[in-house]
């Protein structure tokens, strides 16, 4: 496929870190030839410099033969028409744009992207989607990821094994068994970062990160068994950065009615934004200073905190801080961070859970690319593992076949499927048949995608 992205900032350089590896023709333009050549220098992709709303330009990128076009520029109005180039001049079938102002995604004027007017068919918000997968992750203490599937009906969420947990020196067969009344399975294990081969037989050690697949219904009790004992439900919840995902973060919180005995404390560098996010929550104390700042953090009681997260727009910044809040005494620390390797720093507990925001921002345009038959591609932070929600149809080559007659990959495991009409969660074996309806649960290398296409039957069409 043929795919424009405008904009090579930090949202537009972690879309073509990712489609560059799915045999896609990607070209990316921007204004500034130092971040275009930089894009260009990291990954197989074209570059132009310019405008990306500009008809020539457009037109350089390939515009005319281009399949889907992406506008994640930083300036909501060069998105929009930017989108509207493409539908008006070169007839691009795909648009998707960033938008970050609230004001164009009210409801009120959702007309106002509607194929008889500026027609964008997918619309995201990297700030709020980053906001919100934050705050979904305080929902599940103690874990360094977490993804949801099916309506939340399955979850799939990684612990760091320690003798403390009891993961580490057991067999994955010896957990399993150990916990044989709950449903669940162990489909993935990193061991420095890298996945390795599991069998029964495998022994996990201490600072693997030990993946769990189970249904909603048993996630507290599982995670009660290996997660964080902490209570995130009380207490002191410290918020460090003031910029719109911080503020999203903030005002998610608020809102939650599980969250209303915590006391929300906010740290802004800024003094202008400070006093801006001081004006808008008012039951929130927002302390002006660095997080970086041991007396700053002092001030704001971090060594009570049951959560800490770090949403600056510094990678670096974000890892530090929360590994000072864990020294400090904070129970469970969550930082902002797009550079892969820090995820190093998760084994050594010297902090709790990392989001990428490039992970989340891909795994949202990545659904909004899909087939019909495919619910949700999510990928596990910046390893190469996806995870495939698609659902079986009557025409698939698998249909009503066992397991293990199913030919797939050494990368390619189904790790769960969920039959819809008995709302039942299944961990298959090799006698499990797959059914119409089925939705499953598909783990697999990105580079490896083609093959989920060729070994279903349908288009998994992601770009």
């Amino acid at each position: 496929m043929k795919i424009i992205i405008c904009g090579a900032g930090r949202v537009g350089l972690s879309i073509a870190s990712q489609l560059s590896l799915h045999d896609n023709e990607v070209t990316i333009i921007d204004n500034d030839a130092y971040l275009v050549k930089k894009t260009t220098d990291i990954y197989d992709i074209k570059g132009i410099v310019g405008h990306a709303s500009q008809p020539d330009i457009l037109k350089k990128a390939g515009a005319e033969t281009a399949d889907i076009i992406i506008a994640v520029t930083d300036c909501d109005e060069i998105n929009m028409v930017a989108c509207q180039v493409a539908h008006s001049v070169f007839n691009i079938h795909k648009k998707i744009a960033r938008i970050r102002n609230r004001e164009y995604r009210d409801s009120a004027w959702s007309n106002l992207f509607s194929h008889d007017h500026m027609p964008i068919d997918t619309i995201i918000s990297p700030e709020e989607e980053i906001a919100q997968s934050i705050f979904l992750r305080m929902s599940v203490p103690g874990t360094t990821h977490d993804m949801s599937f099916i309506k939340d009906s399955v979850h799939m969420f990684g612990f760091i094994a320690s003798k403390e947990n009891k993961l580490a020196g057991q067999t994955v067969d010896d957990i399993l068994l150990s916990q044989k009344h709950l449903n669940f399975s162990i489909p993935l294990i990193l061991r420095d970062n890298k996945d390795i081969e599991i069998h029964s037989n495998t022994m996990i050690q201490d600072h693997d990160e030990v993946y769990v697949v189970c249904p909603r219904t048993n996630l507290m009790e599982i995670l009660s068994q290996f997660g964080n004992k902490n209570n995130i439900y009380g207490g002191n919840i410290v918020v460090c950065g003031g910029g719109a995902v911080g503020e999203s973060v903030c005002q998610a919180i608020v809102e939650s009615d599980r969250f209303k005995r915590s006391n929300l404390i906010m740290v802004e560098r800024d003094v202008t934004r400070a006093r801006m996010m001081n004006q808008k929550f008012k039951n929130v104390l927002v302390l002006n200073g660095s997080a970086l700042d041991a007396e700053i953090l002092k001030e704001a009681n971090v060594a009570k905190a049951s959560v800490f997260i770090s949403v600056m727009d510094d990678n670096e910044s974000n890892i530090l801080s929360g590994v000072l809040a864990k020294k400090m005494g904070a129970g469970y620390a969550i930082s902002l961070n797009n550079n892969p390797l820090y995820s190093q720093l998760l084994p050594e507990r010297l902090i709790d859970a990392i989001v990428s925001p490039g992970s989340v921002t891909i795994s949202k345009i990545l659904q909004s690319l899909h087939h019909t038959h495919i619910q949700s591609v999510q990928s596990i932070r910046d390893i190469g593992i996806d995870i495939i929600e698609a659902q079986v149809t009557a025409e698939c080559h698998v249909t009503n076949l066992p397991l293990s007659e199913v030919k797939l990959g050494k990368e390619t495991k189904i790790i769960a499927v969920f039959e819809q009409n008995a709302n039942e969660f299944t961990v298959p074996n090799a006698k499990t048949i797959i059914k119409p309806g089925d939705i499953l649960l598909i783990m697999a290398k990105n580079k490896n995608i083609r093959d989920i296409e060729s070994l279903f039957s349908f288009p998994v069409r992601l770009f």
